[in-house]
């Protein structure tokens, strides 16, 4: 996921700080962009934040939440399906590595980025400079659920099924609404946000980290001034924390690996 910050250099720092969460600029960024005034950082974890420059980033105007990349089978098939369906890019990247092309859709498409990428191929950019572990294979803290809102999760859900191929069951709202659809690709959509939401930006409710110390992590946010808004008891032993905004305005939620299946409505 992308998200635009003001500050690279405070929000990567912080971040390090209170999650554990490392960044690095890799090289393509300056190969294509040499002149570009704009700052891009990643990392396993899946966090991307981007800093626009003087000259902005159209892509990044609006919602803070500049994409969501959703791993797909063949990212041409969901372009001529958008296209057909009267969706156009308002990005492409183009990958030199494994010579292919990515797809930003949006805002037109549900008040959602989505990004379209061919499964793997984005690590294979990144590993043709360093070591670099998919989402799924990379250790905690990472991402492991993007939450957002939408005033019709079943039309939201019917269309990136259509256009995406992803499938979606019931699962717990969490106290964010009133109710939710997930899957395995980890997207969850919260139809009916409550006051939990008072403060957010946008689409995105929640980033739904998976963490190895959540009590640590935990504690760290609420000394920097972050409060917990809810706490989810879970099956699997421990809890969920959802703090709401946090840095750079960036909602996070907390919850350990052993509940990932939990937290996906998949158990």
């Amino acid at each position: 996921m992308a998200w635009r910050v003001d500050d690279m250099g405070s929000f990567t720092q912080e971040m390090g700080a209170l999650l554990g969460l490392k960044f690095f600029t890799p090289g393509i960024i300056a190969e294509i962009y040499p002149d570009a005034g704009f700052k891009v950082m990643f990392g396993e974890h899946g966090v991307e934040p981007i800093q626009p420059g003087p000259e902005g980033l159209p892509f990044a105007e609006g919602d803070p939440l500049i994409e969501i990349a959703i791993d797909v089978a063949d990212a041409e098939s969901v372009l001529a399906r958008m296209t057909a369906a009267g969706h156009l890019p308002i990005a492409t990247s183009y990958l030199p590595v494994p010579k292919v092309n990515e797809y930003l859709f949006g805002p037109d498409f549900h008040g959602i980025k989505f990004l379209a990428c061919t499964e793997g191929v984005n690590e294979a950019q990144v590993r043709s400079e360093l070591p670099f572990d998919a989402l799924d294979d990379a250790a905690p803290p990472k991402i492991g659920c993007m939450t957002v809102v939408s005033a019709n999760i079943d039309a939201l859900a019917a269309d990136l099924n259509r256009f995406f191929d992803m499938e979606f069951q019931e699962t717990d709202p969490a106290g964010l609404g009133a109710r939710a659809l997930c899957g395995t690709h980890r997207v969850r959509l919260i139809e009916g946000p409550t006051a939990l939401l008072d403060g957010t930006e946008g689409a995105l409710a929640s980033v739904d980290m998976m963490h190895d110390d959540v009590e640590g992590a935990r504690a760290r946010l609420e000394a920097s001034g972050f409060a917990v808004r809810h706490t989810r008891a879970l099956k699997t032993g421990g809890h969920a924390y959802y703090f709401g905004p946090t840095v750079a305005g960036l909602p996070l939620t907390l919850y350990p690996e052993a509940a990932d299946a939990e937290m996906l409505g998949l158990a």
